[in-house]
């Protein structure tokens, strides 16, 4: 093969090998940990308390009655937890829930970006005042 023929051959070849493909890396879809939100207080017999949070990232909302006592003795009673929008000086829920302490979501809420609340009500009469935590994740 001739010089010339040889150059011509290995320019081609080089010019073919500068190419504007690119490869490209899959991406992998992103996932938001969740965030928990601990809210405690005390409940008074037949009264109600409710807290506000705000998301700032569409998704599933889950609450739980944590821990219910009295001066360190667990109580099975039940009370009513519901997830809502505040309203006024309350928390309008859709579908409150007689539940007793658990740690395993007791409330599932699909909800858009915005401020809601979970509300805590003793509908039957606690015996005394007693000491509550609620677990809120959200995305």
């Amino acid at each position: 093969m001739s010089a010339p023929r040889l150059s011509a051959i290995l320019i081609t070849a080089a010019a073919a090998a500068c190419g504007t493909d690119t490869a490209t890396t899959p991406t992998s879809p992103t996932t938001t940990a969740a965030t928990t939100i601990l809210f405690a207080g005390t409940l008074q017999p037949k009264a109600t308390r409710f807290y506000s949070y705000t998301l700032t990232t569409a998704g599933t909302v889950t609450a739980m009655l944590a821990s219910l006592e009295q001066a360190g003795a667990p109580k099975p009673n039940a009370l009513e937890l519901g997830l809502g929008i505040p309203s006024g000086t309350g928390c309008a829920v859709d579908s409150p829930s007689s539940t007793t302490t658990a740690l395993v979501p007791q409330i599932k809420q699909d909800v858009a970006i915005g401020t809601y609340c979970v509300r805590i009500s003793d509908t039957i009469g606690l015996p005394a005042p007693m000491n509550f935590t609620i677990r809120v994740i959200h995305p």
